[in-house]
Formats: structure tokens, C-alpha cells, sequence
């Protein structure tokens, strides 16, 4: 090797290697203003904030059809109506729930002659004046007519029916044919498929109906972040109808699979909507809290970088300074959690890290 070349080559070798640490000039600690503080152990909650869209609770959601085939002769409810439990949203007309009706009450009449006539022979059975035969041939035609009524009965339960209106019948044979959709929460009406004068099938969907005392708030997780959040976690929802109001609620669930393209989770917030402000459709901005961590951990302000390596400076004495490599964890509300690199109690600038750099990196630092 060249000797001027070899002679510049081990005259730079102090200037490229770390240095241990730092101490600084009175007038250079003056200027740099530091502060310190003292490395202890805290709890700490990662909040994660989502933007998230708000959608009706499935589970409280309800499709209201009716059994059997009829025309809508009577619409009593529309879209955006409060409803009770019970309430009539529409009357029908359906000619096979007339004709079934109509069997029930012919039957029902042939019921009570047939338990009259029961009654009568079994009196005359037991005081001798008719025979046995007699008396057994009523009581088989008795319980038959029972039978085919109880058979009728179910039929027009099938058909939507309640005991009520089924024991009403006999007292308004001139409602027959007639039947009633009824809401079956309160709750409120977010659709209506169906109009006056319409024929509509049984099964087909005539109203929406939904409790929306509370909503899914629909998120999506970064994979990044899903060690933080477990189903569980507490959320707090806010939408721009009522700001400054945040909404309680907890995830509820994750989603089996990740998103290729987008690499998020969906997750599934359920939201408590007392004041009924948050409806579905709404955009809502979502602070998911994590998985509580205990460990070391440092203000934000006290961590610095060169490359990869993420720093402390630990107070060595006065005007001593050594800058530490520290392995870094969660970050949350401006503090970081230190898993390894530094002990407990160590005290450490947390003010003034970014001037306290440029020295060290002057005097020969990475």
C-alpha cells in the first residue's frame, strides 16, 4: 500500500467508529436545554383509530311476510315509521285463507253438535235408557269431530293465525278471507316492498322492519395491528352528526380472512345507540383500545433513529451521555414500550434528543 494512502486510512478509522459516549461542554449543555426523566414501568393501552361505516344490526333486523298468498286491501305503515310490537302494518285479503277459515268454522259447528249430542247420550247411557253401543258409536263421532277440528285449527296457525284471531272467527264471519301484518319488534320501518291493490305471495317481502337501540360499526384492521386488538375491545364511535359525542361499544368480532390487496381484517363493532342519532349508511370514525401491555417504557420524544436502530441517550453523570440501542414495542398517547436494552430506573434525556444527536454523530457517532 501506498504510504501516504496508509497513513490516511488509519487516521480515519477513529473518526468512523462509534463512539461509547458523549459528554458535552458547559456551554453546549446550556444550549441544548435537556430534560431528563427516569425509566420506570407503566401500563400502556394502544388506541387504534378507523374510519368506519355503520350498518343495522342483523340480529335485530327482521323481514316481515306473510304465509300465505293475498291482495293488499289496506297499507298502514311507511318507510321512517316508528312501530310497537304488535302494530298493524297492512290489511290482506286471500281468498285460500278464507276458504280455510270457512272449513274451520264448519267444522267447529259439527264440533259442538257432536259434543252436545255427547253430552245428552251419555246422561241416558248412565241412567240405563240407551245402550252401550249407542253410547259408543256418539263418543267416536265426538272425538273425530275433535280431531278434525284440531287439524283445522293448525292450519290456520300455519297460516299466520293467533289463537286470538282464530277464537275471534266465530264472532266475525264477515272478516273472513281478511288478515293482518303485524311488526313483530318496536322498532322502526326502513322499508316497504308493497302497496295497495298488490297480489303478493306467500314468503314475499312486504315490510323491513329494525331495532336500532344499537348498530355494527363495519372496520377494517391493519395486519400490522392485530396482536393489539382482541374481540372484546372497548370502542368509542363518533360520527360528524354529533360531534364531540362519543358512542360505546365493543368488537364484537374479526373476520376469518385478510384482505389481499389492502393487507386489513374486517372487524365488527356493536354500538349502543340510546339517543337513536346513529342511523346505517353513516361514516364514523372509530378508537379501538388494545391489549393492555405492562412493561418499561419511555416518552416518545426520548427515542431517536439512525438507520434501523432506534436509540436512548442514558445519563452517564453530569455532562455524560451514552447513546443505547434499544429494541422498541407498542407506541400509544406519546409513549413507547421498551422490551430489552435498558434497565429499570436508568435515567435517560427525553428532551432535546435531536440536538444531543448532532453532537454525538459530530464527535464520531453512527
Amino acid at each position: 500500500m501506498n504510504k501516504p494512502l496508509a497513513i490516511l486510512f488509519f487516521l480515519l478509522i477513529p473518526a468512523l467508529a462509534p463512539a461509547a459516549e458523549l459528554e458535552l461542554t458547559q456551554e453546549q449543555l446550556t444550549s441544548a436545554e435537556l430534560t431528563t426523566t427516569t425509566l420506570t414501568t407503566r401500563e400502556l393501552k394502544p388506541r387504534l383509530k378507523l374510519t368506519a361505516t355503520l350498518t343495522a344490526d342483523r340480529r335485530k333486523s327482521n323481514r316481515v311476510t306473510p304465509v300465505v298468498e293475498g291482495m293488499v286491501t289496506e297499507l298502514l305503515a311507511v318507510e321512517n315509521e316508528a312501530v310497537r310490537k304488535g302494530q298493524v302494518l297492512a290489511r290482506l285479503r286471500s281468498n285460500s285463507l278464507g276458504q280455510a277459515q270457512a272449513d274451520y268454522l264448519e267444522t267447529l259447528a259439527r264440533f259442538e253438535l257432536a259434543r252436545a249430542e255427547r253430552a245428552r247420550i251419555e246422561g241416558l247411557w248412565k241412567d240405563g235408557i240407551v245402550a252401550e253401543s249407542r253410547w259408543l258409536k256418539v263418543d267416536s263421532e265426538y272425538k273425530s269431530a275433535r280431531a278434525t277440528l284440531d287439524a283445522r285449527r293448525r292450519l290456520l296457525s300455519l297460516a299466520g293465525l293467533s289463537d286470538p284471531q282464530i277464537q275471534a272467527l266465530a264472532q266475525k264471519p264477515d272478516r273472513l278471507a281478511e288478515f293482518e301484518l303485524t311488526s313483530p319488534i318496536d322498532g322502526m320501518v326502513t322499508g316497504v316492498e308493497i302497496e295497495s291493490g298488490q297480489l303478493i305471495t306467500a314468503g314475499q317481502t312486504a315490510f323491513h322492519v329494525d331495532d336500532l337501540s344499537s348498530l355494527w360499526a363495519e372496520v377494517r384492521i391493519p395486519v400490522a395491528n392485530l396482536s393489539e386488538i382482541k374481540p372484546g375491545a372497548e370502542a368509542t364511535v363518533q360520527v360528524q352528526a354529533s360531534p364531540g359525542r362519543g358512542y360505546r361499544g365493543r368488537l364484537q368480532s374479526l373476520a376469518a380472512e385478510v384482505d389481499r390487496q389492502s393487507q386489513t381484517l374486517g372487524g365488527r363493532i356493536s354500538v349502543d345507540n340510546p339517543d337513536g342519532r346513529l342511523r346505517p349508511g353513516m361514516y364514523a370514525t372509530v378508537t379501538l383500545t388494545g391489549v393492555a401491555y405492562r412493561g418499561l417504557m419511555v416518552p416518545a420524544s426520548a427515542v431517536f433513529r439512525v438507520g434501523e436502530q432506534a436509540y436512548l441517550f442514558k445519563v452517564l453523570g453530569s455532562r455524560r451521555y451514552a447513546p443505547t440501542p434499544i429494541e422498541i414495542g407498542l407506541e400509544s398517547e406519546g409513549w413507547i414500550a421498551v422490551p430489552s436494552g435498558i434497565e429499570a430506573n436508568s435515567e435517560i434525556v427525553s428532551g432535546g434528543v435531536a440536538e444531543l444527536k448532532s453532537h454525538w454523530q459530530y464527535q464520531g457517532g453512527e
